[in-house]
């Protein structure tokens, strides 16, 4: 508006402006479509294949996306914008990692070859995938870790190569932490002499993407049973806000509870149980794209074991994961359980499906930025370096990460110390000259080496 439009003017045209859009588009969810897994015994193969399916959020509509009775798809999420599904395909011989249009068409191979991987996860700018691959192992013969792709094939590289396994990868809506479900160290207290002792038990645990920083979310306050039994925790889910984890847990101390669904914020704390029948399994997990429900796969109804189907949840109004996030330096000395969530409904009846996973209406996907995350390695004692940013936000050393609009352009340079040899970069830049040019249109990792001049 110039400044001679008369006062009042600007808030006419915006009630003139809501008037004449139609009623649908004002109501119009960002809830867009529900992918899921439906599996039964395929005669011509002689054994049990699974296919990709979508449904509407209210059940209606379900649709066979690839309808392959001599293969099996299984594990689709959805892309952050809701145009595409990630999903492994393979019967023997191991998996593919692919990736197909919302419609079930253009279904595409990311790695070039087979192997035992599985759980992909989408980056927040659609351009990379994590996954889980069996590799071999350190310590074990193999073992099983996150790895990180790029959708197009290229850029693999490791993300966690410890010496445990992890699994079930979940990136976060902000980009900022990975979370995944790791065989990690717990101290316990043996039941027969009372002393304490040493056991791994599966966490949730959150790492950057270029898989530093390292935290453990699913311990449990101080206090509480959660801290000092044993569970296994498995297939995290971020809140659209990545302010709070939902995940499936199972008690093994005593032995063995039914699955049920717990949340917890994204600092560790606040960890409490959403499931509200804690005699059946709730498992997998998955937040519908406007943060009031929760998707996951259950046994409640089933009619004998084995049969599961696909149920929608509310989100409770004021979740202590939540509640938490505002208490960052104090931890509550004991957990306050939450409110025992009812009302679920039923999407499924087959019996027969799992892993679903609920995309955003595409075109809804609100403007975006991206964090930009270097880490500097020196060869050598006293080799010196640091690398700097154009526009200004990283000096790594003391400043590895800042966050930029997407589309931006972002150009890094590498200044070795005195004495010392730039030596290259990785990761998201690659070749040995001293600049490289970004366009940050995703989460990107780099890594810059220096070395002792000798």
């Amino acid at each position: 508006m110039t400044k001679h439009s008369p006062p009042g003017w600007s808030a006419v045209v915006v009630a003139w402006l809501a008037l004449s859009v139609p009623a649908a588009a004002q109501v119009a969810s960002v809830n867009g479509k529900i992918a899921y897994t439906a599996c039964d015994y395929s005669p011509a193969v002689g054994q049990r294949t699974c296919d990709i399916w979508v449904m509407n959020p209210d059940g209606t509509g379900q649709t066979n996306l690839t309808n392959t009775p001599e293969a099996s798809e299984e594990g689709p999420i959805w892309s952050p914008d809701g145009t595409r599904i990630a999903y492994v395909e393979g019967l023997t011989g191991g998996n593919m990692l692919m990736v197909m249009n919302a419609d079930g068409t253009s279904q595409v191979a990311v790695t070039p070859t087979r192997s035992f991987q599985f759980g992909p996860t989408w980056s927040p700018g659609g351009t990379q995938l994590a996954f889980v691959r069996q590799v071999p192992g350190q310590t074990m013969s193999i073992q099983f870790d996150i790895l990180v792709i790029g959708v197009d094939g290229t850029g693999e590289r490791n993300l966690t190569n410890s010496d445990f396994d992890e699994l079930d990868p979940a990136w976060s809506p902000d980009g900022t932490r990975i979370a995944f479900a790791g065989a990690r160290p717990e101290m316990s207290v043996d039941p027969i002499t009372g002393d304490p002792i040493q056991l791994v038990q599966w966490e949730i645990v959150v790492v950057n993407p270029d898989g530093s920083g390292e935290q453990i979310l699913s311990a449990g306050d101080p206090g509480t049973p959660r801290a000092t039994l044993l569970e296994e925790d498995r297939a995290p889910a971020w809140s659209p806000d990545s302010g709070t984890v939902v995940f499936m847990s199972q008690s093994v101390d005593p032995c063995c509870t039914p699955w049920q669904l717990w949340t917890v914020g994204r600092n560790g704390r606040g960890a409490a149980v959403l499931s509200d029948n804690p005699a059946v399994d709730d498992l997998w997990p998955s937040f519908s794209p406007d943060g009031t429900q929760i998707v996951f796969t259950s046994d409640r109804d089933a009619v004998s074991g084995g049969q599961f189907d696909v149920y929608t949840m509310p989100v409770p109004a004021a979740s202590p994961a939540a509640a938490a996030l505002a208490t960052t330096t104090v931890a509550p000395a004991a957990a306050t359980p939450a409110a025992a969530v009812t009302g679920a409904t039923r999407l499924t009846t087959s019996g027969n499906t799992v892993d679903p996973s609920w995309g955003r209406e595409p075109g809804t996907l609100p403007p975006q930025s991206f964090t930009l995350s270097v880490s500097v390695s020196r060869q050598g004692r006293r080799a010196a370096g640091v690398v700097a940013s154009l526009p200004l936000g990283i000096l790594c050393g003391p400043d590895c990460s800042q966050t930029y609009a997407a589309g931006k352009v972002v150009v890094l340079f590498a200044i070795p110390g005195l004495g010392s040899r730039f030596l290259g970069w990785s990761g998201a830049c690659s070749g040995t000259t001293f600049y490289c040019r970004l366009t940050m249109d995703d989460v990107k990792a780099v890594g810059a080496t220096f070395a002792r001049v000798r």
